[in-house]
């Protein structure tokens, strides 16, 4: 028995069907591509597989690589994490500040945030760092926002923390932001 092959293939016959039941000025003309422009798809399609295969390849060799020697650090992501952990200090500090007796559901709030920051520490040794009160030396790793001169000060001191500073297992992943307060010049 001999195989007849069909003339058109079938999704062409169902395009030509929903052209031609509309028509004819609402019709849209079959996309036709000259040779040249042929060539050009199928060398750009070739080129495309070829980066794919390699992308394939190196998504293969980075598994393997992430399964023979593990980084801890690397499982996080440490800009997202120092901004969530940023966060949960900034509730806590606005929890704090509130006055003396605080409404049932500021103290459900606040022990939620401290809840949250006490994990974030201990489960994977996340430290933040309030600069607060702290004596002010210009070789600490803190980036100062400004200087403010306070005649009731006798030595440089920090007056306010804008962002704590961060470590995640030792490392610094986020900077502390202060303002530094001075005695004035004479």
């Amino acid at each position: 028995m001999r195989i007849v092959q069909q003339r058109y293939p079938r999704d062409r016959v169902a395009d030509w069907w929903r052209q031609w039941k509309h028509p004819r000025e609402f019709r849209v003309a079959p996309e036709r591509l000259d040779a040249d422009q042929r060539e050009q798809v199928a060398a750009h399609l070739t080129s495309l597989d070829a980066a794919l295969a390699d992308l394939a390849a190196a998504r293969t060799a980075a598994r393997e690589a992430a399964v023979a020697a593990p980084d801890p650090a690397a499982q996080f992501d440490t800009g997202r994490l120092a901004e969530a952990a940023t966060g949960v200090w900034k509730a806590q500090r606005k929890l704090d500040q509130q006055d003396a007796a605080p409404q049932k559901s500021s103290r459900q709030i606040s022990k939620s945030v401290r809840t949250a920051r006490e994990a974030l520490q201990d489960g994977i040794e996340l430290k933040i760092k309030d600069h607060d009160g702290e004596d002010y030396d210009p070789g600490l790793p803190l980036k100062v926002l400004s200087f403010e001169e306070d005649p009731s000060l006798t030595r440089e001191v920090v007056l306010e923390t804008f962002k704590p500073t961060i470590h995640f297992r030792g490392d610094r992943i986020q900077m502390g932001e202060v303002v530094v307060g001075r005695p004035p010049r004479h």
